[in-house]
């Protein structure tokens, strides 16, 4: 990966809400008449939870900067994948398809890593949904998906390949 890649992942792929202002408010007012409420990480899905707010797609690997946590439990089907630390495997981007195409919510569950996966998700989810994940000790990142956030997401991801 490419040192321009690399710092083009480190920023935020949408709208930056610092730790301090992460409210109930604050994110349903950015994610107001989403399609999908998509959430990436297992702080984020917690945090989602807390405010009462259940993702349509919650994905999570059961770690929090590298250490081992209990993924947040909650009413959703669940399905599994395997993805790996800093990649996106082909099998992982198979399982986020049909969890978007599910009616009800859906924790996806990954063995391995889910970081990089909220890239694939910019490119799949649906015109207007929300997509949630956390920017480490920053905040909580939102990006709603339009043409544009499609084109850059996948644009990055063709940079990067993907990795099995």
């Amino acid at each position: 990966m490419r040192q321009g890649d690399l710092q083009a992942l480190k920023k935020p792929f949408g709208t930056l809400v610092p730790d301090a202002k992460v409210t109930k408010e604050q994110v349903l007012s950015l994610a107001k008449g989403a399609k999908k409420m998509i959430a990436v990480g297992d702080a984020t899905t917690e945090r989602l939870l807390g405010f009462g707010i259940i993702p349509d797609v919650a994905v999570v690997d059961g770690k929090e900067r590298r250490h081992v946590r209990k993924y947040p439990d909650y009413s959703a089907k669940e399905v599994r994948c395997t993805n790996p630390a800093g990649g996106i495997s082909d099998g992982a981007v198979e399982t986020l398809k049909g969890a978007l195409a599910e009616k009800q919510p859906v924790r996806v569950v990954v063995d391995g890593e889910e970081d990089l996966l909220a890239l694939p998700l910019f490119v799949m989810a649906p015109l207007g949904a929300a997509v949630m994940y956390g920017q480490p000790l920053e905040g909580l990142v939102v990006v709603r998906i339009t043409a544009a956030k499609r084109k850059q997401a996948k644009d990055l991801m063709d940079r990067i390949g993907r990795l099995d």
